[in-house]
């Protein structure tokens, strides 16, 4: 056959193949057409109307709701076809929640890897309705990059945020790792500044050092916050010292652990603000107050309702004995809660009767005032000599008779 021959036939089976694949993709969408009505007469939940569904998803959610494959609202998307369509890609199914939201108040969540084009295009053209937003992180990106850009396309952030009631930030996967997924704080502070109803903030998450991106002495005025909580984080460095440069008039409970911050850092805190706290929790057990520092602290807060720390058991000598001496200090408590790392308690039987006598003056003199009292003894040792003795134990379980709830536990630990 000529050269003229062959090209000619070629070009007729290209023509060929092109309309077989013509015909393929018109018997595919035939049988999908004939499967969706196969689906809609045997499968009665692809039968309900679209606000049937719209209700099911909403009753099934509780608060936030977990974010995931596994958990709802993302788990009805593999029930069937019509509920699966809800969110045909992560982009499209964004847009479709948002705009059925329509002005309605939203709780976002915003997980693992962030799609630059799912929160600029989406999300950040809704700041006016968010009304609350957490950032779950996850691990390092494999490219190496340590931060994560919260908008990526926008040289000035979005906002204000005026609805804005919650913002939490949490390492979801830290497991120990020298390295983790860090956002730019730079987009957090100015997240903060445009955010002047925020009622709670949640950092349980590392992120970079703000140097450079708060000045000496600077100060973000959040008038509203009432809850400030550093979490329980594990990461070696949760930046926790950024409550220096937040002015929080309001603020009625406080957790911090006390990592980057310090005693210092906190009684400059509570004495230059003279919040109106009501819970205060100290601490992660790396970092121990002085007495000293404690007790100027509790000094500053006199409204305290709640309070919770990590202390030597020498320090909390100290405090027993302040407390059960000065029924001003602190005089609203109902929970107390002491937790002695291990390192602190190889020299406790030097004081065991002090410990002794001061753990019975505080429970009798604030007896009609504490509801909770709480000890967590953890030991350097394999013996429980340094608990309480049998005379105190019997005279505690008296108050216990009348109500109070005293529980005090000895953790056995091996000496580092």
């Amino acid at each position: 056959m000529s050269v003229e021959g062959l090209l000619t036939c070629i070009a007729k089976l290209d023509n060929e193949i092109q309309a077989q694949r013509e015909l393929l993709k018109q018997l595919e969408r035939e049988k999908s057409q004939a499967q969706y009505e196969l689906n809609l007469i045997e499968d009665p939940i692809s039968c309900l109307p679209i606000e049937v569904s719209s209700q099911i998803f909403i009753h099934a959610l509780d608060g936030f709701g977990e974010p995931g494959l596994v958990h709802i609202p993302t788990l009805f998307l593999g029930v069937c076809n019509s509920w699966s369509r809800i969110n045909r890609t992560r982009h499209a199914g964004a847009v479709i929640w948002l705009n059925r939201a329509r002005k309605r108040p939203l709780s976002i969540i915003l997980d693992g890897v962030i799609e630059p084009d799912v929160v600029d295009d989406t999300i950040w053209e809704r700041a006016q309705q968010l009304k609350h937003l957490e950032i779950w992180l996850g691990e390092e990106p494999a490219d190496g990059a340590p931060h994560v850009a919260l908008w990526t396309r926008r040289a000035a952030p979005p906002g204000p945020f005026l609805s804005m009631e919650t913002f939490k930030m949490s390492d979801r996967h830290w497991a120990g790792s020298s390295h983790g997924w860090c956002v730019s704080l730079t987009h957090v502070v100015q997240l903060l500044r445009l955010s002047p109803n925020l009622i709670e903030c949640v950092f349980d998450s590392q992120y970079t050092n703000y140097g450079g991106v708060l000045k000496d002495g600077e100060k973000i005025l959040l008038p509203n916050v009432r809850r400030l909580d550093f979490g329980n984080n594990q990461s070696p460095h949760c930046n926790d010292e950024i409550i220096q440069h937040l002015s929080l008039p309001k603020l009625e409970f406080l957790s911090i652990p006390l990592q980057e911050a310090d005693g210092h850092t906190i009684l400059s805190f509570l004495t230059t603000q003279s919040p109106p706290l009501k819970e205060l929790i100290l601490g992660d057990g790396r970092t121990v107050l002085s007495a000293d520092i404690l007790l100027e602290c509790l000094r500053a807060a006199p409204e305290l309702e709640l309070f919770d720390a990590w202390l030597t058991p020498r320090t909390a000598t100290s405090l027993f004995i302040a407390l059960s001496k000065h029924a001003s200090l602190v005089c609203r408590l109902a929970t107390l809660v002491i937790h002695c790392p291990p390192a602190a308690a190889w020299d406790v039987d030097r004081y065991q009767p002090l410990w002794n006598a001061t753990l019975l003056d505080v429970t009798t003199a604030r007896h009609k005032q504490l509801k909770v009292f709480r000890i967590r003894l953890s030991w350097g040792g394999p013996s429980d000599e340094n608990l309480p003795d049998a005379n105190t134990i019997a005279a505690l379980r008296t108050f216990a008779d009348a109500g109070m709830q005293i529980h005090i536990t000895g953790i056995l630990e091996s000496a580092p």
